[in-house]
């Protein structure tokens, strides 16, 4: 009897040899792991496509001291907050803009500013100070955005030279992504041949009034810092 036990016993686990319950437990380790990859993409990838919030009410050029109405070329207005990482992406594509339409066209960045805060010297205000061709504008607790309803970083306006609104949105594919995108085509299109190819673009970017340090994530998914 105590012979059959220890043959028993020898043959139970070979080397190289995983138990049946050893591999249950690894495949359900592993099917687990994959589950959670595959959760975080879906919801990364949901984070890179949701867009902010818009108002489009300005249909019409708003009368401001601030920014003049140019009567001889288009107007193209880009709200930024200057401390949202997802900007980065829609200036890279307005200087792709500025590259195709140059003089043409009549550009400002308009740039969030907090009463109280120094934020006129952010990576987002030299990365646009790099721009051709395009005026910076401080926007003090955010009366300009309030005012043409830019609710979303990253929000471009585009208004012709009797002041009337062709399009609202977005000029990149994504949030935080570069690319090929009708908003980026449509001004372009607007400004060299006068042709309105889409009106409204999604906006993806943090809010522009409500610091994105206390309710935006960044593109890889940690919260903003200040800069």
């Amino acid at each position: 009897m105590y012979g059959n036990l220890h043959q028993a016993t020898k043959e139970d686990i070979e080397p190289g040899v995983v138990s049946r319950p050893g591999r249950s437990i690894l495949s359900a380790v592993v099917s687990i792991w994959v589950i959670l990859i595959a959760g975080a993409f879906t919801t990364l990838l949901a984070y890179h496509n949701l867009p902010g919030e818009r108002s489009d009410h300005a249909l019409v050029w708003p009368a401001n001291d601030s920014i003049k109405l140019d009567t001889q070329r288009p107007n193209l207005l880009v709200f930024i907050h200057p401390q949202c990482p997802c900007s980065v992406a829609t200036l890279n594509e307005l200087t792709r803009i500025q590259s195709a339409c140059g003089t043409l066209l009549n550009t400002h960045i308009v740039f969030y500013s907090p009463i109280g805060l120094q934020w006129e010297d952010t990576s987002k205000v030299r990365q646009a100070l790099e721009i051709p061709h395009v005026k910076i504008t401080n926007d003090i607790d955010g009366q300009l955005a309030n005012m043409f309803g830019a609710l979303t970083s990253g929000h471009s306006l585009l208004y012709s030279r009797d002041g009337r609104r062709v399009f609202s949105g977005g000029i990149t594919p994504a949030r935080g992504h570069e690319g090929e995108n009708l908003g980026r085509n449509s001004i372009v299109q607007y400004v060299l041949n006068g042709e309105v190819s889409c009106e409204k673009t999604n906006v993806f970017g943090c809010p522009i009034i409500d610091s994105p340090n206390e309710l935006a994530i960044n593109s890889r998914g940690s919260e903003h810092v200040a800069e």
